[in-house]
């Protein structure tokens, strides 16, 4: 089930310590993301996983939550502190309003366990886990949350991209000049997007960007160099443009009234 034992090690920490931080009030825990969809990547991917609560976080809970997430980020694991979760309430997980605002630690946003609102994509994740994600803790994922159609998650996809468009007319630029890893996460959620709104169904990243390969040759030059883009790296104005000008087309033939055309 997990790619290497530093991965192990990380979430088997984190499943304790949920455990013992919420007791009563934990109704499952999962796997998401690469590691339960099979595409991790040792190199790039974040340990994501999905808490399912029975009633939202309280204060107390949420101290204790916030020391269990400290003593795992204080291990010497190189995934300690690549963990992305959220503690999401049964409630929500029934009616998801976007917005919510919900305990989660976020890779890149910090390493502090804080309170943040769940944008439209939760809906594919919710989907992800559902159809994918691995119980670590309590019942089958389908049990906690109910179907998800290609509708809902085509919508999702449309609500998120003005985002990504205010973003890339903003201070995209300058983030990605000095930080090829946002840029290659930019490409990989466009062309997950794109797969999304084609097929109605969420893949990995890496899943994305092969089906982009053949189905949206026109960018694929881009694609193949942004494979290899790591974080930390800088990208040439060049590249920054062209990672612009995918965005805004994605965003383009994802907000169009026609289904998205071959770029």
């Amino acid at each position: 089930m997990y790619p290497n034992p530093d991965v192990q090690e990380v979430v088997e920490a984190l499943a304790a310590g949920i455990r013992e931080a919420l007791g009563a009030g934990l109704e499952g825990l999962y796997l998401r993301g690469s590691l339960a969809l099979g595409d991790f990547d040792p190199a790039s991917s974040d340990v994501d996983l999905l808490a399912v609560t029975r009633t939202p976080v309280t204060g107390a809970e949420f101290a204790a939550l916030s020391a269990v997430h400290s003593r795992v980020q204080a291990l010497d694991n190189p995934y300690a502190a690549e963990v992305e979760l959220a503690y999401v309430p049964l409630e929500l997980l029934a009616n998801f309003v976007p917005k919510t605002r919900v305990p989660a630690l976020e890779r890149g946003c910090g390493r502090a366990l804080g309170w943040k609102a769940l944008g439209a994509n939760w809906l594919l994740e919710f989907w992800a886990v559902r159809e994918h994600g691995v119980a670590l803790h309590g019942p089958h994922p389908k049990a906690l949350i109910g179907p998800v159609p290609p509708w809902a998650l085509r919508q999702a996809v449309r609500q998120v991209l003005p985002d990504w468009l205010e973003w890339a007319g903003t201070t995209a630029r300058r983030e990605m000049l000095g930080h090829a890893g946002l840029a290659r996460f930019a490409v990989e959620t466009m062309c997950r997007a794109l797969l999304t709104l084609e097929t109605g169904e969420m893949g990995t990243k890496p899943r994305a960007v092969r089906w982009a390969l053949g189905r949206w040759p026109g960018w694929a030059p881009l694609l193949e160099r942004s494979r290899a883009w790591k974080a930390g790296q800088p990208l040439s104005e060049a590249a920054v443009d062209e990672v612009l000008a995918f965005i805004r087309a994605v965003a383009r033939e994802g907000l169009s009234p026609e289904p998205p055309l071959e770029g």
